[in-house]
């Protein structure tokens, strides 16, 4: 494998930090996406695209009283939360339970139709509400029900959050993920900025690609 050509992106887009290992082994093309090795260490054999592998080890992140959590973010995600939401009183969302949202999503089946699979599983949408707040939250979704063609914004790939032993949400941070050499879109940095100037957490993690791991990541997982 060639080296790949590795786009810088702004210091700003570098934070907060996720704490996981950006390091991917495994590239494998199959047809337009690209799969990587999802374990650290290049190890095993499951392999997923570049998002999911972030996601995956977001998730199986370990640190006491922790647990790790988070969804992929489909592009028209925001769109779907509008025609979830859009009944009841901003007042009440955050007061909804992971279980009231299910109940929502479960009655509203037919009227969402196929933005139904745009949706964000019940308890990131519990998250969402949660750290973005009511306020913020709201802006997000006008900004994209507004769009007039398709989804101009660039919609971060994932919404990851953790939860403490009480299962109250904490640390939402937006993430956009990128290949080496894989250029941004117009409208992803100016949303990774509007999130950030909302007073949100969202950066871009670029992966960075290796030929194999090396002797001592393969020594230590013996």
């Amino acid at each position: 494998m060639g080296t790949p050509r590795v786009i810088k992106d702004d210091l700003s887009l570098r934070k907060p930090a996720l704490r996981i290992s950006t390091i991917v082994y495994g590239r494998e093309n199959r047809g337009r996406k690209v799969y990587y090795l999802v374990d650290p260490r290049g190890l095993g054999s499951e392999k997923a695209i570049a998002e999911e592998v972030v996601l995956k080890r977001w998730r199986k992140r370990v640190f006491p009283n922790y647990t790790f959590h988070g969804d992929r973010l489909m592009p028209h995600c925001w769109q779907a939360l509008h025609l979830l939401l859009d009944d009841l009183p901003r007042a009440r969302w955050a007061d909804l339970t992971q279980e009231h949202i299910r109940d929502h999503i479960a009655k509203k089946s037919e009227s969402l139709g196929n933005r139904k699979r745009s949706l964000p599983a019940a308890n990131s949408i519990h998250a969402l509400i949660q750290l973005c707040g009511v306020d913020r939250l709201q802006q997000i979704i006008d900004r994209h029900v507004a769009a007039v063609d398709g989804d101009p914004y660039g919609t971060p790939d994932l919404f990851l959050f953790a939860c403490d032993l009480s299962g109250k949400n904490l640390m939402g941070r937006f993430v956009e993920v990128k290949r080496p050499n894989e250029d941004f879109g117009d409208t992803q940095r100016p949303e990774i900025a509007f999130l950030n100037d909302l007073g949100l957490h969202a950066r871009v993690v670029r992966l960075i690609e290796r030929d194999s791991p090396s002797l001592e990541a393969r020594r230590s997982s013996d």
